[in-house]
C-alpha cells in the first residue's frame, strides 16, 4: 500500500474501487483474480473497515447462506488459529469456525488475501475530490492525499463505490435516501417511528410509523479484556461530561442494570478478548443516538468532529463505570476488571480507528430492497424470489436507536431500536439493488438501494463482502462482454458467481459447493421451488421435467432445448418396429399415469439430442445402473446445456 500519490497525475485501471471496506475488498479480490487491473482507494490509513476495527463477532447466524469470499475468509481465520495454537486449542473453539476473530487477525488475513493478487493495488489516506462523466457514464475520479498534496486522476472502465457513506455515488449524481421511510411508502409493517421492548419484542404506544430523516446510532466496537497482563487502562477524556451517563445510576439502583456487561455487551472472541458493542437492553450504552445526523453528507472535517465526539463519549462512559462515586462499589469493582486489549490498535491508543457507520446514504437503484424482501412471501414457503439474485443474506432485520432516552420509552425502549429476527427469513439480494439510477459504469454494493428496514439486514459485513464480490465479478463480466454493468446478462453473471461457489439461493437440502448445487441454486432463482427445499435426491417425474424444459426455453441459452420424447418405448434405429397396433396400446394419459417417472434411458435420449442441437458436450449426467433420474441430476443436465450455450 502507498500513502501518497506517485508523480503520475493520471492513471488507468480496468476497475477502480473507492472504499477498502469488506465490501470493497470482496470486489477487489473478485476483479483482480479475473486478471483485471484493479485499484482500490481508501480515505483512512486502514483497510478492512469494521472487521479490522473491532467487529470480531460475525453478524450472521451461520455459514449456511454464505459462500465464495466470506467462506474463504472464515476458513483462513480458522486455519490461522489451528496453525498458531493447535487444532484442540481454546482459541480454535472460541473462533467458532472462523466467525469470531481478533482485529489484528482480521488485519493479517485481509493483508494476506490482498497481497496474493498481483493485479490489485491498494492506496490509503486519499480522499475523493471530484468525478468526470461523459453523458451518464462515469469516466474518472480525482483524489488527493488526506493531508493535502497533488491530485491524481483515475480512469477506469468500471467503478465500484464500496464506501459506507456512498460518497462516490453521491458525487456522481446518483439519487439517494437518508433516514426512514413511513409504513405506507413501501408497505413495511415495522417502518418509521417505533418503540419496541427489545426483550419481549412488544411494540409500545407512540409507534406511529411516520417517516423522518433520522439516522440510526453509531458507536465503536471495542476490543476489551480482563487479562491484567494484556490490559491498557480506560482514560478519562478532557471533554468528560458526567451528565451523559448520570441516568445509569438510577438504572443500577432500580436493578435494570446489574453489571458492566449490561452496559457494554462483551462478546468473547479468541485470546480472552471481546467484541464489545452497545448493550441492547440498556438505555445508556455505547451508542450515541441523534449525534450522527450530519455524518452521511458531511465533509471530512464534520465527520472527524462527529467521530471525535463518539470516541470521547465512549471513553467517558468507560471511565464513569469504573469511577463514578454514585455507582455502588460492587458495580465499580466489576467494571474495573476490564481494560483495553493492549496488543490491539496500538497506533490509536488501543481504541478502534473506524467508527461504526451502520447506515448512511442509500442509493436509488433499479430495485429497492425492503423489509418485505427479507420476510416470508405470501403464498410461498420462503422469502420473495429474485431472478437476478447475486448473494444471500441471513441476519434478522434490526435497527439501533434514532432518539435518546425519553419518558415515552418507559425506561424500556429507545425510539427506533428494534429487531424482528423472528420474522426474518434467509433471503436473496437482487443485482438491481447495486445498479444505480442515472449513472452508468458504476456499482454500489455497500450503500445499496434499500429502505431503512431493508438495509437493517443487508448492513452486515459478511453480506456486504459477498455483495462486493458479486460487484467485482459483474465488473469482469461487463468488460468481457463489452456491455455496461446495467445491461449485462444476469444469467452469465450468475454462472460466474456459482462457479465461484457464491450462494445465490439458499436451500436446506443441497450442500454448499457441489456441482448439483450450482444448478439447483440457479433454478431456485427462477422460481422452480416454492420453499427452501429442492428435493434433489427424489426421482423426477416426466411432468416436472417437461415443465422445467418449457420454462428453460425462455431463459438465455435455452431456445433450442428439445422436448422430451413422447414415449419411453422408442426403439433404436435398425430395430424392427412391427408388428405394432397403436390403437390397442394405452392412451398417452394412461401411459404416463402408469409410468410417472423419467427413466434414465429416456433422459439419455433427450440429452443426446440436446447436446447435438446445442453443440454441447453430452456429459455423464444419467450414467449408472439406476433406472430413474433424480431431480438434481436432471436440473444439473439442464443447467449444463444453458450455461454452455451462454458461453458460445
Amino acid at each position: 500500500m502507498v500513502e501518497r500519490s506517485n508523480s503520475m497525475q493520471a492513471r488507468h485501471a480496468d476497475v477502480v474501487i473507492l472504499g477498502a471496506t469488506p465490501g470493497g475488498i470482496g470486489a477487489a479480490l473478485a476483479a483482480a483474480r479475473r486478471g483485471r487491473k484493479t485499484i482500490m482507494i481508501e480515505a483512512t490509513p486502514y483497510v478492512g473497515g469494521l472487521m479490522t476495527s473491532g467487529l470480531g463477532m460475525t453478524d450472521i447466524h451461520s455459514l449456511d447462506a454464505a459462500g465464495s469470499v466470506f467462506r474463504e475468509y472464515a476458513s483462513n481465520v480458522l486455519n490461522h488459529y489451528i496453525e498458531t495454537y493447535g487444532p484442540e486449542s481454546e482459541q480454535v473453539v472460541h473462533c467458532r469456525q472462523g466467525l469470531r476473530f481478533e482485529p489484528s487477525v482480521a488485519k493479517t488475513i485481509f493483508a494476506r488475501m490482498m497481497g496474493a493478487e498481483s493485479n490489485l493495488e491498494t492506496i490509503v489516506s486519499h480522499e475523493l475530490v471530484s468525478v468526470e462523466k461523459e453523458g451518464d457514464s462515469l469516466t474518472s475520479i480525482t483524489v488527493r492525499p488526506m493531508g493535502g498534496g497533488s491530485e491524481t486522476v483515475y480512469r477506469a472502465d468500471v467503478f465500484i463505490d464500496a464506501t459506507y457513506e456512498g460518497d462516490l455515488a453521491a458525487k456522481a449524481g446518483v439519487p439517494y435516501s437518508l433516514g426512514r421511510e413511513s409504513r405506507d411508502e413501501w408497505n413495511e409493517e415495522y417502518a418509521g417511528t417505533l418503540y419496541q421492548n427489545f426483550r419481549t419484542k412488544e411494540v409500545l404506544p407512540g409507534s406511529t410509523g411516520d417517516g423522518d430523516d433520522r439516522i440510526q446510532a453509531y458507536n465503536f466496537r471495542l476490543c476489551l479484556t480482563k487479562n491484567r497482563s494484556n490490559q491498557a487502562p480506560f482514560v478519562k477524556p478532557a471533554s468528560y461530561d458526567r451528565n451523559d451517563y448520570a441516568s445509569l445510576t438510577e438504572d443500577v439502583s432500580a436493578g435494570r442494570v446489574k453489571g458492566f456487561s449490561e452496559v457494554c455487551n462483551t462478546v468473547m472472541i479468541p485470546n480472552g478478548k471481546t467484541d464489545t458493542n452497545n448493550y441492547h437492553y440498556c438505555l445508556c450504552s455505547t451508542d450515541l443516538p441523534e449525534e450522527n445526523q450530519d455524518y452521511p453528507e458531511g465533509s471530512w472535517a464534520v465527520r472527524d468532529r462527529i467521530v471525535k465526539r463518539h470516541r470521547e463519549y465512549i471513553q467517558g462512559l468507560l471511565w464513569f463505570l469504573q469511577n463514578d462515586e454514585e455507582l455502588p462499589e460492587w458495580f465499580r469493582e466489576d467494571s474495573r476488571q476490564w481494560g483495553h486489549a493492549a496488543d490491539e490498535f496500538e497506533d490509536t491508543d488501543h481504541f478502534p480507528p473506524q467508527i461504526y457507520v451502520r447506515e448512511a446514504r442509500r442509493i436509488h437503484g433499479e430495485y429497492v430492497f425492503t423489509e418485505n424482501d427479507a420476510r416470508r412471501a405470501p403464498g410461498l414457503g420462503r422469502s420473495p424470489i429474485h431472478y437476478d439474485s447475486i448473494a444471500s443474506g441471513d441476519y434478522g432485520i434490526d435497527s439501533h436507536a434514532t432518539r435518546k432516552r425519553e419518558p415515552i420509552g418507559q425506561n424500556i425502549a429507545l425510539e427506533g431500536f428494534m429487531a424482528i429476527g423472528f420474522l426474518t427469513e434467509i433471503y436473496q439480494i437482487p443485482y438491481g439493488s447495486i445498479v444505480p439510477q442515472r449513472v452508468d459504469r458504476l456499482l454500489v454494493p455497500v450503500a445499496v438501494s434499500a429502505t431503512h428496514m431493508g438495509l437493517g439486514t443487508i448492513r452486515m459485513e459478511p453480506c456486504w463482502m459477498q455483495i462486493g464480490y458479486a460487484a467485482g465479478v459483474a465488473a469482469d463480466v461487463s468488460l468481457a462482454t463489452r456491455r455496461h454493468v446495467r445491461d449485462l446478462s444476469v444469467d452469465r453473471l450468475q454462472d460466474e458467481l456459482l462457479a465461484d461457489k457464491q450462494v445465490i439461493t439458499y436451500l436446506k437440502d443441497e450442500p454448499w459447493g457441489t456441482e448439483t448445487s450450482k444448478a439447483v441454486q440457479y433454478f431456485g432463482a427462477r422460481s422452480f421451488f416454492p420453499g427452501y427445499e429442492a428435493h434433489p435426491d427424489e426421482d423426477v417425474t416426466v411432468a416436472q421435467a417437461s415443465q422445467w424444459i418449457a420454462i428453460s426455453r425462455l431463459l438465455p441459452g435455452g431456445k433450442q432445448l428439445p422436448c422430451l420424447p413422447a414415449t419411453a418405448a422408442i426403439l433404436p434405429a435398425g430395430a424392427d418396429m412391427g408388428p405394432k397396433a397403436p390403437k390397442q396400446e394405452p392412451t398417452p394419459e394412461q401411459y404416463w399415469t402408469d409410468q410417472p417417472y423419467l427413466t434414465a434411458a429416456m433422459a439419455r435420449r433427450w440429452s443426446q439430442v440436446a447436446a447435438r442441437v446445442m453443440n454441447a458436450p453430452q456429459g455423464e449426467w444419467f450414467a449408472g445402473e439406476k433406472e430413474t433420474v433424480t431431480r438434481g441430476q436432471f436440473l444439473n443436465a439442464l443447467y449444463g446445456f444453458l450455461r454452455t450455450a451462454r458461453q458460445h
